[in-house]
């Protein structure tokens, strides 16, 4: 992964800096049919946040619960994002008793993601309130592609509140050092 070695210095030269804000390195690896990741434990050692997504079977209509909770429960996994991976008007996503998902998530420490973009919206608020009651963490966000995508996350935003979400329980609204000591120490 010899980008990944190049974009490392490159963070670690803004890091340097001693802005007011942390880059983090992070990748999204894609969840495969038996829950498993597209890289290895090798390879995900390398980044500071591994989000995992579906990316894959997402027209299927088959229950995939022990897919999605085997991903959560992956010790490299901090964050599980755009869950169902549905897009509104061309699939609905994959199909799981996301209860016993977002408890094994809430189990590992893993956070869920709503992705604001609004094809997406996922979690929407009605299944953030399952993730909500099920103990889980959150990580808000808006999907964007380019710059003017950036204004997703007040979709992401609005499922949050809708869903009785607490502050507390956004890795985004922490401060630092716990945002740190949360992805340095997996569930």
């Amino acid at each position: 992964m010899p980008e990944a070695a190049d974009q490392r210095r490159a963070i670690e030269q803004v890091n340097a800096m001693n802005a007011p804000f942390v880059l983090f390195q992070g990748i999204e690896a894609n969840i495969d049919a038996d829950g498993q990741l597209d890289l290895s434990a090798d390879e995900a050692r390398a980044f500071d946040l591994v989000l995992a997504a579906p990316h894959s079977r997402l027209r299927k209509t088959e229950d995939q619960t022990r897919r999605m909770v085997a991903a959560v429960s992956n010790p490299a996994v901090r964050i599980l994002a755009h869950p169902r991976g549905r897009i509104t008007g061309s699939r609905a996503g994959v199909v799981a008793q996301w209860d016993e998902v977002f408890a094994a998530a809430a189990r590992a420490g893993v956070a869920v993601e709503i992705d604001g973009d609004p094809s997406r919206q996922d979690l929407d608020h009605p299944l953030a309130r399952t993730a909500v009651a099920a103990g889980c963490l959150f990580a808000l966000d808006s999907d964007a592609h380019t710059t003017a995508q950036l204004a997703y996350s007040e979709t992401a935003i609005a499922h949050a509140r809708l869903a009785g979400i607490p502050a507390d329980r956004i890795v985004n609204c922490w401060p630092l050092d716990r945002l740190q000591a949360w992805i340095l120490t997996p569930g």
